[in-house]
């Protein structure tokens, strides 16, 4: 016989009883933390309350049961949840368990359950994958056709249609050559039902698209045949302003704010410290302007932004041309502020390809236009969609070679709530043909092209803030927000994974031969880093898994925030990221306002893009925070201490930055957990 303290949370006031797998038919009176013995290990209790004439119509609420061991320490964890009466309920141990530790038919049902919605997705037909990829991580693509051009014009209406319409296209597991797999087709309502939109959130998106169109409406009627002849008379369009895009609108043409963006705006994931060997302005151009540039750039006060995967894109003819430019951009670190010092419009130069800098003038500001409409472009398209959506699919559809009960997948899985929804809806309607990217960007139909690209430059280490960072040299720059707080989370979530998994996994060994797992990292492998030599194919020591695992939370909440909640403050007035251009980059510094004027987008185009970025920053009223899980996950044996700790550390990293905030004439507040979800919902 064996003893065991039995203890029950809460903690009963009336009379409860426990009948355990080996006592058959015997009761224990559980009072307080009480200790019984046993013959063996118990796996599954039956739990029930006094039955007295009073609590017939009354049952109470017990969260879960803890067995401890007086011999060996081990706890027994057995959740409950659920509403307890004088009938009783019978639960089993913890089940939450790796693949080694169950073999049991529940754990066969999850796994065949998880490989319907696979095929659902056609994943396990014919497979056209190269023969260098293993048997075990092997998946149907199907080969991207062109698509359908939408049969409206109107953004949001193409919106609504894609929730709620059946398209003719059936859901499938895409694999555009040189792009990570994706679900395209059908809409959500294909996906298993526990992947819908709820009706809520339903609710929310149309409600939201319904005002902002409203709102859109009254815009177009009082700028009815009017044009736009100076800079200040897009004011007439700029209604309905958050705070933060009311003080751009004050502040846009500031150098320090300028180069602030950089840092603390929607994309602070392209600067990195500038080196000699990354040189494409001509050093003998700068040193006219800038004596001392060659020492700068040696002691590391000159930083460069530098949109060369926007090059060589065709400058596309519709009804007005449109065109984008590929500028490297170069900043000074300075005590107080990192300031632009010289822009170059063209990649390669030349005569015609002047540098400009801050004194020349109206060339310089329009220079700086040309700057923020290639990051618009680089971030909604690279920043936003791929290193965050795309890879984000690829992580929930992989987490599905995990069985439900696995520890792991029931993390995993928050961290793709409603992602598959809302990535097949966009693709339906925002960067489809005909779509709000072809209709409204400079990118055109060329924006597959520059999604290959950039997917070529995906690395698993540039997705790992710290690494990322010192691959950058970032790490001296002042008043970066993004990366003070995002380091601060990043190794909030590393600590919280890893005391879940050192309290799953005894050793590195348990990693190794743990198959579930395995599979995902394949998966992720072939087709999200697409069999990159530097990205991880398997995983075989408890830190590589902690440092993966921390990584694909990352990406889907605090990386999608950053990227995200910006966009109506950033875009709303239209100079500060015009979607396109209207006329080709100036080939010399003669510039005047109606030069500028005529290179800006026109009315329509403005207020397309004010309402897709207004719409994509609407807060959900299914809001989900970061770490927060249902309370079957939560209170896990394995969960319950290490996210007690995470929630405590959120919430002091909030609270620092509301502090700092408070002090800030443009706060940088898009990394407050409290703002954040698990996953990517909008």
């Amino acid at each position: 016989m064996a003893r065991y303290i039995v203890k029950v949370q809460p903690r009963p006031t009336d009379r409860v009883y426990i009948k355990f797998s080996d006592s058959q038919e015997k009761e224990y009176l559980i009072q307080g933390d009480t200790t019984i013995e046993l013959s063996e290990t118990p796996k599954e209790i039956t739990v029930r309350q006094e039955r007295t004439w009073r609590r017939i119509f009354r049952s109470w609420r017990c969260m879960y049961v803890t067995i401890t061991s007086l011999d060996s320490e081990k706890e027994l964890y057995f959740p409950v949840f659920r509403g307890i009466d004088s009938a009783g309920l019978t639960i089993k141990e913890d089940s939450a368990k790796l693949p080694h530790d169950d073999t049991s038919e529940e754990r066969k049902e999850s796994l065949s359950k998880n490989r319907k919605f696979q095929e659902t997705i056609h994943q396990h037909e014919k497979d056209p994958v190269p023969e260098a990829v293993p048997m075990m991580a092997r998946r149907n693509i199907v080969v991207e056709k062109p698509s359908q051009k939408s049969s409206t014009s109107n953004i949001f209406l193409s919106f609504l249609l894609g929730i709620i319409s059946i398209f003719p296209e059936q859901l499938h597991f895409t694999h555009k050559p040189g792009l990570p797999g994706f679900v395209k087709g059908g809409n959500f309502f294909d996906l298993p039902r526990e992947l819908w939109f709820e009706f809520g959130k339903i609710f929310t998106l149309v409600r939201n698209a319904v005002k902002i169109e409203a709102e859109t409406i009254f815009r177009r009627l009082w700028n009815f045949c009017r044009k736009w002849k100076k800079i200040d008379d897009i004011r007439n369009v700029f209604w309905f302003p958050s705070k933060k895009a009311a003080y751009i609108s004050q502040n846009w043409k500031n150098d320090g704010f300028f180069g602030h963006l950089f840092l603390n705006g929607c994309n602070p994931i392209m600067i990195k410290r500038y080196t000699e060997d990354q040189q494409k302005i001509p050093m003998e151009t700068l040193e006219k302007v800038y004596p001392d540039i060659k020492e700068n750039i040696q002691n590391g006060s000159i930083y460069v932004v530098d949109y060369g995967i926007l090059d060589d894109r065709g400058d596309i003819l519709k009804k007005t041309p449109q065109f984008l430019a590929a500028p490297i951009v170069l900043l000074l670190q300075t005590e107080e502020e990192l300031k632009p010092i010289a822009i170059q419009l063209i990649q390669k130069p030349g005569e015609d390809n002047p540098v400009f800098t801050p004194q020349d003038n109206k060339a310089w500001l329009l220079a700086k236009i040309w700057v923020r409409n290639s990051d618009f472009n680089y971030h909604e398209l690279v920043s936003h969609l791929l290193r965050t959506h795309l890879m984000a699919e690829i992580f929930f559809i992989a987490s599905y070679d995990m069985a439900d009960r696995h520890p792991l997948s029931r993390i995993l899985r928050a961290t793709g709530r409603y992602t598959l929804p809302i990535n097949i809806t966009a693709r339906n309607t925002l960067i489809n043909k005909g779509g709000f990217f072809e209709e409204y960007t400079a990118m055109g139909n060329e924006h597959w092209e520059v999604l290959k690209k950039a997917t070529e430059k995906i690395t698993y280490e540039s997705l790992c803030l710290p690494d990322n960072v010192k691959q950058r040299g970032i790490d001296k720059l002042k008043n970066f927000h993004y990366r003070d707080d995002g380091m601060d989370i990043w190794e909030a979530l590393y600590k919280f994974v890893r005391g879940v998994v050192n309290r799953c996994y005894k050793d590195d060994e348990d990693i190794q031969k743990d198959p579930e797992l395995q599979e995902m990292v394949m998966f992720i492998y072939n087709y999200g880093f697409l069999q990159k030599s530097d990205c991880p194919s398997s995983l075989k020591t408890r830190e590589e898994a902690i440092k993966y695992i921390t990584m694909i939370m990352f990406t889907c909440s605090a990386q999608h925030a950053a990227v995200n909640h910006g966009q109506y403050d950033i875009y709303a007035w239209m100079p500060n990221g015009p979607t396109t251009m209207r006329k080709p980059p100036p080939k010399n510094k003669e510039v005047t306002e109606k030069d500028i004027m005529d290179t800006l987008p026109d009315i329509t185009t403005t207020l397309e893009a004010m309402k897709v970025a207004s719409f994509l920053s609407q807060v959900p009223n299914d809001f989900v925070p970061l770490g927060e899980y249902p309370e079957e996950v939560a209170y896990e044996s394995h969960m319950r201490d290490p996210l007690m700790e995470f929630k405590s550390t959120l919430k002091g990293i909030g609270e620092k930055i509301r502090k700092r905030s408070a002090c800030q004439e443009f706060p940088y507040e898009y990394l407050d957990p409290a703002g954040m979800e698990n996953s990517i919902t909008i």
